[in-house]
């Protein structure tokens, strides 16, 4: 409870990267998932290595784990994965400036009607070959920057536990069907991919303008979908 105490009024990733040491059993676990020989040397905000990662758990030998931790509450909602523009999404997999302004153009015809979905039963036909081709890759894009040295933290803040897991064990239990929805479309049964909407940063910029941070695209995970899923992969935890 001490600990606990200490604890309140930090943040998520905070949260996890004082605690995780406190747990010699957890960090065993982990030195032994990944085949770490050296003792742990510290843990630090990934922002400091300049990475995507939240945490850096890091071991005298020189290796390393990065942390992506994700908080939630009983009343579960959605986790953002991965927020960017059209255009940073269609580089990242490598779709030309055609597809670019046609991807485009479905974001902001959905901005004018957020009742419609997002892609036309038509589009649907080509979108569908699209992210079916590259659903893993875009689980990957979502989740993880490298897989074979990162870690999923899950941090129940109702019970203030947190469960860890491999993040290529989780990539492996995802499932790469896409199903369209309103919104946009689901991959598996826990990940969505959909138009960002609300009113971003600034009101300036029309809805209506691609530029508008409203018109980005992400990539949202279901904690509660996911949880089960991941279950028989889970690695460790602890009570804070």
């Amino acid at each position: 409870m001490k600990n606990r105490n200490a604890y309140i009024g930090m943040n998520n990733e905070q949260l996890i990267k004082n605690s995780i040491a406190d747990h010699p059993t957890v960090i065993k676990k982990l030195q032994e998932r990944f085949d770490i020989s050296g003792s742990l040397e510290n843990t630090a905000g990934g922002g400091v290595y300049g990475d995507r990662a939240d945490v850096r758990i890091n071991f005298k030998c020189g290796h390393y784990i990065d942390a992506n931790v994700k908080s939630y509450k009983k009343v579960f909602g959605f986790n953002q994965l991965r927020r960017t523009s059209v255009s940073k999404f269609c580089e990242d997999f490598g779709l030309g400036s055609q597809d670019k302004n046609e991807l485009e153009n479905i974001i902001v015809e959905k901005s004018k009607n957020t009742r419609n979905p997002l892609f036309s039963e038509k589009q649907q036909v080509k979108w569908g070959e699209f992210f079916r081709k590259n659903a893993k890759n875009i689980l990957k894009w979502g989740f993880s920057e490298n897989p074979n040295r990162e870690i999923l933290v899950l941090y129940d803040r109702d019970d203030s536990i947190v469960k860890i897991y491999h993040m290529k064990d989780v990539l492996n239990r995802l499932s790469a069907e896409i199903t369209f929805t309103k919104g946009g479309l689901n991959i598996g049964e826990c990940v969505s991919f959909q138009r960002k909407g609300g009113d971003g940063d600034t009101k300036d910029i029309p809805k209506t303008v691609i530029q508008h941070p409203g018109n980005n695209v992400q990539l949202k995970v279901n904690i509660k979908k996911l949880l089960p899923l991941i279950k028989p992969v889970l690695l460790a935890d602890y009570t804070i």
